[in-house]
């Protein structure tokens, strides 16, 4: 997956006429196989060893999924406007093709996710969760090959893997909130880097810039880590946006839902509202 986001960035850079090489990293939670993923570091473990690189020069873009990224980057450096992400959702891969939604109380399911674990819990308590690891791919074979009925994946990565034929179930992203970031590209540059940041700035998508800005403000508001059970959905309405979030201090805290309806003007300062709703006192 990471190679695959990868290389949509570089086919922005080469079509300007740039020539590019990725540089593949293993990070931390790459290695770490045989732990859940809370339990491998606090926070960006799949971040870390491409921010050194960055620092020491040894590449001039870093290329990770946002929602594994933590409030803070290194001085010196900026997220750039990211492409058009693919759809929100979290999705539900099931052993067996025709699944409902209320299916899923009494299911055993396969996730890493402190949020997913969580909000499964909360819609569905006769569920089960049990842990899984590693890469698309191999979170779906595992599922089938164990004894869970199924895994709770984003539609993001189905679709960039080309997997979008396992979905068994859409969860609804107003219920099921997905992370902060879900599915966009968190790109990292030098704020020096004039010349990249202008490329990547033409490149970018405008509702997955103004998602990524006010999402991250939401999840820096609750000063969360990307282990925190926490959610966050924009919504575009008729009328505007409507923000809905979820948080809990941690996976075995009730989760705590609000909504807030809002404009594109006004969001950003809303969804400081949003925060203080589902923030504990």
């Amino acid at each position: 997956m990471a190679r695959i986001q990868a290389q949509s960035i570089q086919k922005i850079f080469e079509a300007t006429g740039y020539e590019t090489e990725i540089k593949v990293i293993t990070t931390k939670g790459d290695r770490v196989r045989n732990l859940p993923i809370d339990q491998v570091g606090k926070n960006g473990v799949f971040v870390g060893e491409l921010e050194r690189a960055l620092v020491a020069k040894e590449v001039d873009v870093a290329i990770h999924s946002l929602k594994d990224m933590s409030s803070k980057i290194p001085e010196g450096f900026t997220l750039a406007p990211p492409p058009k992400a693919p759809r929100v959702e979290d999705v539900y891969v099931s052993k067996r093709a025709n699944i409902l939604r209320d299916d899923l109380n009494g299911h055993m399911v396969a996730t890493g996710s402190n949020r997913r674990k969580a909000q499964l819990l909360h819609f569905f308590p006769r569920a089960k969760t049990v842990p899984v690891r590693g890469n698309i791919q191999t979170r779906i074979q595992k599922m089938e090959e164990s004894e869970a009925d199924g895994t709770i994946l984003a539609y993001a990565g189905l679709e960039r893997a080309a997997l979008t034929d396992k979905i068994s179930l859409v969860l609804d992203p107003r219920e099921f909130i997905p992370s902060p970031c879900q599915g966009i590209l968190g790109i990292e540059v030098s704020e020096a880097r004039h010349d990249l940041i202008e490329v990547l700035e033409a490149a970018a998508d405008p509702v997955t810039r103004f998602r990524m800005i006010i999402e991250r403000k939401f999840q820096i508001t609750l000063s969360a880590s990307c282990q925190s059970p926490i959610g966050i959905y924009t919504e575009f309405t008729k009328d505007g946006v409507r923000l809905h979030g979820c948080y809990a201090k941690n996976v075995d805290s009730p989760l705590r839902f609000a909504r807030v309806d809002t404009t594109i003007e006004t969001a950003l300062k809303d969804v400081v509202i949003l925060a203080k709703q589902v923030k504990y006192e």
